[in-house]
């Protein structure tokens, strides 16, 4: 039973050593793998200020021309992590070249300009007023009638949501819309008929 105790011990702290020693270091460079996929490199560098949560810092300036500065990446959005080759003499040339041509660039483009203000916005126009109660209505009735036009929609598509109800089903939300117009719909279908 000792020998057992002190075989996971020694195990343990072992496992912590590995553990501690595949951590990067500062100055170090490396590829972080999101859980999405997608991967990140940078150098790992000391965070200016203590992160909130662990974390791994990396400056990202060496990796992609134009974006400079440092990033923390929370352990926990990890799930990958190798060490990459440091950079070459060459690769760091061309890094800077680039970065001093992208300067060059943004100095010689002209500052953009404020983009002219918005005009007005013109009010809407206001509704017509009702001519009468029986105008208004039947207008309803021929909206409800468009929106629910025949074959799909008629007398005994009614019945059959209103035995759907009966059967402790749930109409849909357009089936207790059709329901609750009906009566405007039956008026719009005897107008569109008339026309």
């Amino acid at each position: 039973m000792k020998n057992i105790t002190l075989t996971l011990g020694l195990l343990a702290i072992l496992a912590a050593g590995a553990a501690a020693q595949d951590d990067p270091a500062p100055g170090e460079r490396v590829e972080i793998t999101f859980a999405s996929g997608a991967t990140l490199k940078g150098t790992v560098v000391k965070p200016t200020t203590p992160p909130r949560e662990p974390g791994l810092t990396l400056d990202l300036t060496w990796e992609y021309p134009g974006l400079n500065g440092t990033l923390t990446v929370p352990t926990q959005d990890i799930r990958g992590l190798r060490k990459l080759e440091a950079l070459d003499a060459e690769a760091l040339r061309k890094v800077t070249e680039l970065k001093r041509k992208m300067a060059q660039d943004q100095a010689s483009t002209p500052a953009t300009t404020k983009p002219p203000a918005p005009t007005a916005v013109k009010p809407a126009p206001k509704p017509e007023e009702p001519k009468a109660k029986g105008d208004e209505e039947l207008q309803k009735a021929l909206e409800i009638y468009a929106k629910f036009p025949e074959p799909d929609w008629s007398p005994e598509r009614r019945n059959a949501i209103r035995l759907k109800q009966y059967r402790g089903q749930v109409p849909t939300p357009q089936e207790r819309e059709f329901l609750a117009g009906y009566d405007l719909w039956e008026k719009g279908r005897a107008e569109a008929k008339k026309k």
